[in-house]
């Protein structure tokens, strides 16, 4: 991706050095001939400037699908994965007393060390905040398991969330912030929103979130949230989908 990215860069470079150079020659015509839009070079010129600018739509858009595709594989790599925070270090911590301790926190007595592929901090160490913990399993059925226990961890300062990745945190940060904590959340590495009029929307890209009218925004109240999803179990969920009125699920509506 960085090589393509490059590229885009190269090809940026040249063709406005390209516009630059046609637009030289326009103006010493323009000197020369008050009849100018009628002359060969600025048909040429408008001509060119049209095929450019049609390419480098056409670039831009196959780099977004690239871009999505690679973020999908990347978000599928993490389908067993989920975020501890909030849990102190201790001074000798391993992967088997880490994978203890999520069993005790979640009252998940049958997890032992052979459910978790990889149980470890992550990040540099900082003074006085503890580092996330990446819980890798072995069977998404485990995640499953662990994920829906994560009720066991409300009071306690302690939250789970999904390992988004970086493009994926961003649009989900940024629908907190409009949204608020309780009325935005992930599963299985997809982004929803509950929008004040009781819609459910999929976002997909940050574009979906700008084509929400502002009206359907929620206040300023709920906008210091932090990365972890702390009411996305599916029966949460589906108690906060139903219309108080008539007792049906909110419709939902994906961009």
């Amino acid at each position: 991706m960085e090589d393509l990215k490059k590229s885009v860069r190269d090809v940026s470079e040249l063709v406005s050095n390209k516009m630059e150079e046609f637009q030289q020659r326009l103006q010493a015509a323009q000197t020369r001939s008050p009849t100018l839009e009628q002359t060969p070079l600025a048909k040429e010129f408008d001509v060119f400037r049209s095929s450019v600018l049609f390419c480098l739509g056409s670039l831009q858009a196959q780099i977004e699908v690239l871009s999505r595709a690679q973020d999908e594989l990347e978000m599928r790599s993490r389908r067993k994965c989920l975020l501890l925070h909030g849990v102190n270090e201790a001074k000798d911590e391993s992967s088997s007393s880490i994978a203890k301790m999520i069993s005790v926190l979640l009252k998940c007595p049958d997890l032992n060390d052979n459910d978790f592929g990889r149980c470890h901090r992550m990040g540099l160490r900082q003074d006085g905040k503890p580092r996330p913990i990446l819980i890798k399993l072995r069977e998404y059925k485990t995640k499953e398991t662990i994920w829906l226990a994560k009720k066991h961890l409300k009071s306690t300062g302690i939250t789970l969330s999904e390992f988004l990745t970086k493009t994926r945190h961003n649009i989900f940060m940024a629908a907190r912030r409009r949204f608020g904590v309780s009325n935005s959340w992930t599963r299985d590495g997809t982004i929803f929103v509950m929008t004040p009029d009781g819609v459910r929307r999929r976002i997909t890209v940050m574009k979906d979130l700008e084509t929400i009218p502002e009206c359907q925004s929620a206040g300023p109240s709920d906008s210091k949230a932090d990365t972890s999803d702390k009411d996305s179990g599916p029966s949460q969920r589906l108690r906060n989908r139903r219309n108080p009125n008539k007792g049906q699920l909110a419709p939902m509506v994906t961009n």
